[in-house]
């Protein structure tokens, strides 16, 4: 099937992404097999927003082209979809379930190209809504619609409460450009497990409100609303909410977090200081290619651009704020987040990979625990859960090695120390891999990290 296509440096895989690579270049190097040859720590983004390693390599030998690639992909989730819905059917609740997230994130992968070809990408989206919510029910503890209501439109998003007694602190998530809400899954699975709720968004001019650009650059109002439906859920704890997002949505989080004092911490994943930082420096082709994401002309977005700012925000924001960023994002560069670091005047840690791509995607494994009990920190200060009764046993055995599992190892004599709290990494942590290009065999599993705290 021919479909019109933008061109890969606004995509994966990253080996091809940058903002100067022109399309006849991209085409040959698919062509010449660069999908197949796709490096390790370039493949986490697909393996940790749900896709299989074994589906990911079947994908891979399949795409030859841009216009291959939304082919595969969904081929692919149409086998999954199928599967899913058969051991759905059969009872085979577990198996079902797996299934069906498996094809969500194969239906979400596949629409990434299709800037210029919006009803199939609005398709694919909807496939990818359609099959997370029929895994929905599936998940322990489910997730269930949370849908807002504003100006006249719903706000859709999907809530999971950990079960135990009285309301649970809660932390909204947001994602950036060109992705869908479903991508937090894993983020929300991460946080559930941990004892606190979760609810995920297609926030301000994302995902299902994409075409609403407007909404990014005040965003503010989103976030009342959102605060304002927590109150109304008996279940959630309404003097213990967090906001953290993506990329766009990091953005958007900070400055909702700067209007509303409800929320009582904020964490961002490579957020721009400002839009610009995009726009400024990118090919005429990809701007018609964002232009057509949001629906406008270029003329009308380039209007809203100088309004996407967190300038005036930054000194507004009193509650503790987490940053991270990579230094191998050539999306949002990393002198970002130190721009919003050095101007902010809260409470405000930042953490650095010199080898994290954009959302420090292939650095999850080391900092999806950080912010996720920085998060709990924070919270557990608004927080008075419920009283529980002890559990009989021996006391845990000391496991403080933990704390710096694939971390520098001077950070992790730090954390071990008396001045940062035991980090605790599971043992289905998502793996890191620095972005480089090294030899096959080469094997590496140190990450460099740096992490700033400044106090007000």
């Amino acid at each position: 099937m021919q479909v019109k296509t933008g061109r890969l440096d606004t995509l994966v895989p990253h080996m091809l992404r940058s903002q100067f690579l022109r399309p006849g270049f991209v085409r040959l190097s698919l062509q010449l097999g660069a999908a197949r040859a796709m490096p390790a720590w370039a493949k986490l983004q697909f393996i940790h927003h749900g896709v299989h390693p074994g589906d990911l390599d079947w994908v891979l030998g399949r795409i030859t082209g841009l216009e291959a690639w939304a082919d595969a992909w969904e081929e692919l989730a149409l086998r999954r979809e199928r599967a899913g819905l058969a051991a759905r059917d059969a009872g085979r609740a577990e198996e079902a379930r797996d299934h069906l997230l498996a094809a969500s994130a194969a239906y979400n992968f596949s629409q990434y190209v299709l800037f210029l070809d919006p009803s199939r990408k609005q398709g694919l989206h909807a496939a990818c809504v359609r099959t997370y919510e029929q895994a929905a029910p599936l998940f322990d503890p489910p997730a269930v619609p949370f849908h807002v209501p504003f100006h006249g439109r719903t706000l859709k998003g999907f809530l999971r409460v950990p079960t135990g007694d009285g309301p649970r602190p809660v932390v909204v998530l947001f994602h950036g450009t060109n992705a869908v809400k479903e991508e937090l899954h894993w983020w929300s699975e991460a946080l559930v497990r941990r004892g606190i709720a979760t609810i995920i968004f297609d926030g301000p001019g994302l995902g299902e409100t994409f075409h609403r650009l407007s909404h990014v650059a005040e965003p503010r109002p989103i976030g009342v609303a959102i605060v304002n439906h927590i109150e109304t859920h008996p279940e959630l704890d309404p003097d213990s909410v967090a906001f953290m997002g993506l990329s766009l949505g990091g953005y958007c989080v900070l400055r909702m977090a700067a209007h509303d004092k409800r929320i009582r911490a904020v964490a961002a994943v490579s957020p721009p200081y400002s839009a610009d930082v995009y726009w400024n420096v990118t090919l005429a082709s990809l701007r018609r290619e964002l232009a057509a994401l949001y629906a406008m002309p270029v003329a009308e977005m380039e209007k809203h651009i100088p309004r996407i700012t967190l300038e005036d925000a930054l000194p507004q924001i009193t509650c503790p704020m987490l940053l991270a960023s990579g230094g191998h994002d050539i999306i949002t560069p990393p002198e970002e987040a130190q721009r919003i670091f050095a101007a902010a005047t809260c409470e405000r840690e930042l953490i650095y990979y010199p080898r994290g791509a954009h959302d420090c995607f292939n650095m999850l494994g080391d900092l999806r625990p950080r912010v996720i009990t920085w998060l709990g920190k924070q919270l557990t200060k608004h927080h008075a859960p419920a009283p529980r009764p002890k559990r009989a046993g021996a006391p845990p055995v000391d496991q403080s090695w933990v704390a710096g599992e694939a971390v520098d190892p001077d950070f992790a004599d730090e954390l071990r120390g008396d001045a940062h709290p035991t980090e605790w990494h599971a043992a289905n942590e998502p793996q890191n891999l620095a972005v480089r290009f090294r030899w096959p065999w080469a094997m590496e599993r140190r990450v460099e990290v740096v992490h700033r705290v400044a106090m007000m």
